[in-house]
């Protein structure tokens, strides 16, 4: 079992501070990739999100992308009103509302994809295919062990 020591944990080397370094560089980076285009990064992110069921409500879809159920219902409202999501109350509780994406939506996540992987790309081009393909594995992992130690309750709740 790997142990960090408090020397693992200097600027230079603490995971959480490259995690949040990485996350602003990239966001940012991809974001300005976004400026003239009709959806924002984040909006870009929202689809995906929903198209790959990573998010099927408001509720979860603010979960996944860190932000408030207000800022969420705003921006499920822009993408409706750009004809690229659907809310649905159908099913058994019609209190619960299921967002999907249209056909607009859909082609907006395929057509806009490309600024987001030509990004990583870029960052990425000194690195071979092993090393990328163990930094992604590695990520994986650090993800799952983070969500069981600190437990989906705790995330649902830090979010809300």
């Amino acid at each position: 079992m790997a142990v960090l020591t408090l020397d693992d944990c200097s600027a230079n080397r603490s995971p959480g501070r490259l995690f949040r370094r990485i996350d602003k560089l990239m966001s940012g980076y991809i974001e300005s990739r976004f400026d003239a285009l009709a959806i924002s990064f984040m909006q870009w992110i929202a689809l995906k999100i929903v198209r790959e069921g990573k998010a099927t409500t408001a509720g979860e879809l603010a979960r996944e992308l860190a932000i408030t159920t207000g800022a969420t219902t705003r921006m499920i409202d822009v993408l409706e009103g750009h004809g690229l999501l659907v809310r649905d109350r159908g099913g058994a509780d019609r209190r619960v509302v299921h967002l999907a994406l249209t056909p607009a939506g859909a082609e907006a996540v395929g057509a806009l994809q490309h600024h987001v992987v030509d990004a990583w790309n870029e960052v990425l081009a000194d690195f071979d295919q092993s090393e990328i393909d163990f930094v992604i594995a590695s990520l994986v992992r650090v993800l799952a062990a983070a969500e069981r130690v600190v437990g989906a309750d705790a995330y649902k709740e830090a979010t809300e």
